[in-house]
C-alpha cells in the first residue's frame, strides 16, 4: 500500500470539555473543548512525531464527530478507517482537574457511535498494512465493538503486525471490576508491548510494588511491559532487561493524555527499526533510550490543556531530551 501506516490504533475517538479550573466537576467556570480518545491520542501524537498513522473507530454524524475527523484529518492521521456512523451521537467526557492536575472523568457514552462499532466497520487492508497495532480496552466492554477489535486482532496478528496494548482501565465503563480485570487480560494477551500505569499493575496483579507486579505479569504473557509513574518517570521489564527511566521536569497544566503521548514516544521509537519489529531484541542501552525519549513526550502533553491540542513535535521533543 503507498504511504502504508507506521502505526494504526483501533479504538475510541471522543470530546473531553476540560475544566479551566482545578477543583470538583460541579463547580468548574467553564470548559475547554478538546479533542481526544486514547487511541486516538496515539495516532495524532505519533503523526506529530513523524510517524504515518491511521486510526479505525466511529464517530456520531453530528457537529462533533465531524470536528474530530477533520482534527484527525488536519493532524495527517489516515482517516478512511474512521466511520461517520447514523446511530449513536458523538462521545463526549466531562475532565475535572485535581491536585497535580490529575484529571477525573465524567463519560456521556451510554448508546453513543463506540456501541455500534461492528466488525464491518473494519477496514482490513489499513491494518494490513500497519507495522504496529495499537489497541486499548474500551471497546471490549460491548459486544459489537468487542467482536470489532478481535476481528481487527485476528487481520493484524495475520500480517505480521507488532501489537501494542494500552489497558487505560476506565473501571465506571464497566459493569463490575471482576468484568473489567477480564477484559484487560483478554486485551493484553498475546500483545508485544504493554502500557500500563501504577493503578493499573496493581488491579491486575494485586502485587504490592512495581517490580513484583512486572514480573508476574510479564512471566504470565511473555510481553515487554512498561509503567509509567507520573513525573518520576517509567518502569520497565523488556524480555529480560528491567530497568527505570527518571521524567522530565515541567509545569503541569493538564496530564489528560499524558500516558498516550508516553505511548506514542515509545511507538515511534519502534517504527524507526528496521525489519520485523516482533524479532527484536533491543539492549539494556537502547530500551533505556526509547522509554526516555517516551517520558519526554508525556511530560510536554501535559504542558497544555486538553490531550490532542497538548502532543509536541518530534523537534521540540529533541530539545527537551537534550
Amino acid at each position: 500500500m503507498r504511504n502504508a501506516p507506521d502505526i494504526v490504533c483501533f479504538g475510541e475517538l471522543l470530546v473531553d470539555f476540560v475544566a479551566t479550573a482545578p477543583g470538583a466537576l460541579g463547580d468548574a467556570p467553564a470548559f475547554v473543548r478538546a479533542p481526544g480518545g486514547a487511541p486516538a491520542n496515539v495516532a495524532v501524537a505519533a503523526a506529530r512525531l513523524g510517524c504515518r498513522s491511521g486510526f479505525i473507530g466511529a464517530v456520531g454524524d453530528d457537529p462533533f464527530g465531524r470536528f474530530l475527523v477533520e482534527t484527525l484529518r488536519d493532524n495527517g492521521v489516515d482517516v478512511r478507517g474512521v466511520r461517520v456512523s447514523p446511530r449513536g451521537a458523538t462521545p463526549l467526557a466531562f475532565v475535572s482537574l485535581g491536585e497535580g492536575a490529575t484529571p477525573d472523568f465524567l463519560f456521556y457514552w451510554d448508546g453513543t457511535a463506540d456501541h455500534h462499532v461492528r466488525p464491518g466497520y473494519v477496514t482490513a487492508a489499513l491494518v494490513r498494512a500497519a507495522r504496529i497495532f495499537h489497541y486499548g480496552t474500551i471497546s471490549l466492554i460491548h459486544p459489537a465493538p468487542r467482536a470489532a477489535l478481535r476481528r481487527a486482532l485476528a487481520v493484524a496478528r495475520d500480517a505480521g503486525a507488532y501489537l501494542s496494548c494500552d489497558p487505560n482501565l476506565r473501571l465506571k465503563l464497566w459493569p463490575s471490576a471482576k468484568a473489567a480485570r477480564r477484559g484487560l487480560l483478554e486485551a493484553i494477551r498475546g500483545a508485544h508491548l504493554v502500557k500500563m500505569n501504577e493503578e493499573e499493575l496493581r488491579f491486575l496483579t494485586g502485587a504490592r510494588g512495581i517490580a513484583r507486579g512486572l514480573r508476574a505479569l510479564g512471566d504470565a504473557t511473555g510481553a515487554a511491559l512498561v509503567v509509567t509513574s507520573g513525573p518520576r518517570g517509567a518502569v520497565y521489564r523488556w524480555g529480560k532487561i528491567e530497568g527505570e527511566a527518571a521524567g522530565f521536569p515541567v509545569r503541569a497544566v493538564d496530564t489528560t493524555g499524558a500516558g498516550d503521548g508516553f505511548v506514542a514516544g515509545l511507538l515511534s521509537q519502534l517504527a524507526a527499526c528496521a525489519g520485523d519489529l516482533r524479532a527484536l531484541t533491543p539492549d539494556a542501552a537502547t530500551v533505556a533510550r526509547w522509554v526516555r525519549y517516551a517520558n519526554a513526550v508525556g511530560a510536554l502533553a501535559t504542558t497544555r490543556r486538553g490531550a490532542i491540542p497538548s502532543f509536541p513535535t518530534a523537534a521540540r521533543v529533541a530539545r527537551l531530551v537534550g
